[in-house]
């Protein structure tokens, strides 16, 4: 979505845009805006709104978010036009060589923990990116562009002050392009699980919000579209069920519980040799082997190789800076879920994985000249 829309204010992206937003935007519409709801899959949107609703009404196609499918990933390629190999911001948990440390993204926290990992932003000093408002700023003169978020400096938490924001770039005189992150219904999501009363009531509301501010706007194209769906879980703790697997982990996971960073240590990349009735495979190590029959059924696993070669984390060069992939990243595909102990937030349901109502996203438009 982000390189349409660069591609529609004269700037040339890394990357193909999306044909049904690239003919919208043909147009010449002087407003542009793209609002991004957190966690509103496919399945999520079918899931909680009837045919007839607005966001179902004007729903254009469906498309893949990115891998892993999660907010720091997708928005980040969202904010950047960058895949996220490129940028680097692979997930909540990344794995920095030069600091030696597994740091929360977005806090700048130790992993796991409300300690700061730096006086610095750890992954903004290694993984630095132009948004895309900058960019747009640079070739369009610096009143073009702007990001409007809930939280943060020049923050909107109220949700009726975020609209009306949005509302009061598209009156502007001058052709904008506004995009506008909301973080439901991610958390009530994580909190409740998919067949929520909460989460039919927030998407309801953000529904019939949006095609209000939609109907008092002219000569505006607005995008509403997510960065990841969800997927109800189970839980399972490594370090408590599996100590013998945990052992062989030079440190913790990293990335996600659903799409996993594996560092091991070197006596377990070995060659695998089984005395049980499994056969052991030409590529199969200690680690991969013993990975695969415990969680073979609920994940996919992939070699650091083999995640290079087949591109997992999308098109493009890798990040100078790159570190936070391990020696193997594992994709989910089922219900359970992975965490490292009981010290996890208790979540219902989360995303990041592999499977369907993941990886699908919404594309849905409204406008009027």
């Amino acid at each position: 979505m982000s390189c349409s829309v660069l591609k529609s204010f004269g700037l040339e992206p890394k990357h193909p845009s999306l044909p049904a937003a690239d003919k919208i935007l043909s147009d010449g519409y002087r407003h542009v805006v793209v609002i991004l709801l957190d966690g509103l899959g496919i399945n999520i949107l079918e899931k909680h709104l009837r045919s007839g609703d607005f966001l179902r009404r004007r729903l254009l196609c469906s498309y893949s978010s990115v891998f892993p499918p999660t907010t720091t990933a997708s928005t980040t390629t969202m904010l950047s036009g960058l895949s996220p190999v490129e940028h680097g911001w692979l997930g909540w948990d990344v794995y920095f060589e030069q600091e030696d440390k597994t740091v929360t993204c977005f806090t700048n926290n130790l992993a796991g923990t409300e300690k700061p990992a730096a006086f610095y932003h750890v992954a903004h000093k290694y993984l630095p990116f132009t948004n895309i408002a900058e960019q747009i700023n640079n070739v369009c003169g610096k009143n073009t562009a702007t990001i409007v978020f809930p939280f943060g400096e020049n923050a909107f938490p109220k949700l009726a002050d975020w609209l009306a924001e949005i509302r009061r770039q598209c009156l502007l005189p001058q052709r904008t392009f506004t995009y506008a992150y909301w973080e439901e219904p991610d958390a009530l999501l994580h909190k409740h699980g998919t067949d929520a009363d909460c989460v039919h009531r927030i998407l309801v509301e953000l529904n019939n919000s949006i095609e209000k501010l939609c109907d008092s706007l002219s000569d505006t194209a607005v995008f509403i579209t997510a960065d990841h769906g969800h997927t109800d879980i189970s839980r399972s703790f490594l370090s408590e069920r599996y100590p013998d697997f945990a052992r062989m982990l030079v440190r913790k996971p990293s990335i996600e519980p659903r799409a996993i960073s594996f560092f091991v240590k070197s006596e377990f990349l070995k060659k695998a040799q089984s005395a049980e009735k499994t056969p052991v495979t030409c590529e199969d190590t200690v680690f991969s082997y013993e990975f695969n029959r415990l969680f073979g059924k609920d994940y996919v696993l992939f070699s650091r190789k083999q995640v290079f070669e087949m591109q997992l984390f999308g098109p493009g060069k890798p990040c100078a800076n790159l570190t936070g992939i391990g020696d193997y990243i594992a994709a989910a595909t089922g219900k359970r879920t992975l965490f490292w102990d009981k010290t996890a937030k208790p979540f219902k349901s989360h995303h990041a994985g592999l499977n369907r109502d993941e990886m699908l996203i919404p594309l849905i438009f409204s406008g009027r000249k």
